[in-house]
């Protein structure tokens, strides 16, 4: 990286071309990671990435703490996939009893294996996954942001890792 985090941020409130340009191919692919975890289509991941970073320019004068950029964005992209889940919301969640699945095995399996896995559930159960074990919120605030109840999120979990499961043991059978 030839320019500093601090030198991108006063770019880019500058709206610096270059430092845009820096801004972006300093962290789009750790954007482009999160948008992808959200969803099951690199097109869409794509779509979010450019929302995201539209949020980005528009609202870095807000940032106080120019070494908080790569964490800033993170939260912008993780809150852009959040709302574009929200507003594209094909299956509502159903209510049901607290069951929760909690055998949390390491798998042997590649980061490859993992991404095309959760290609196969669906956008709720994605967001379940995502919230709770890769961002590891607590379950009160999962249900918050996907708005449903807290048992929902645990069924959509539950779901989540069994589907999962079942994808990856098939595979590794062929």
């Amino acid at each position: 990286m030839s320019m500093s985090y601090a030198q991108i941020v006063e770019g880019c409130r500058r709206r610096n071309a270059n430092a845009q340009r820096a801004l972006y191919d300093e962290l789009a692919p750790m954007a482009m990671g999160v948008c992808y975890r959200y969803t099951a289509d690199r097109d869409e991941a794509r779509d979010l990435l450019q929302d995201g970073f539209v949020k980005v320019y528009e609202r870095i004068g807000a940032l106080r703490d120019p070494q908080k950029l790569r964490s800033w964005t993170y939260n912008i992209m993780v809150n852009t996939c959040i709302q574009y889940y929200r507003r594209s919301r094909h299956t509502v969640l159903q209510e049901m009893d607290d069951y929760v699945d909690n055998d949390y095995d390491e798998l042997p399996y590649t980061m490859e294996d993992i991404v095309k896995a959760l290609s196969v559930i669906s956008p709720a159960q994605r967001m379940a996954f995502n919230l709770l074990c890769v961002e590891e919120l607590p379950i009160a605030e999962a249900a918050g942001k996907m708005n449903c109840s807290e048992s929902a999120v645990r069924v959509a979990l539950c779901k989540a890792r069994k589907k999962m499961r079942l994808y990856l043991e098939n595979k590794s059978t062929l």
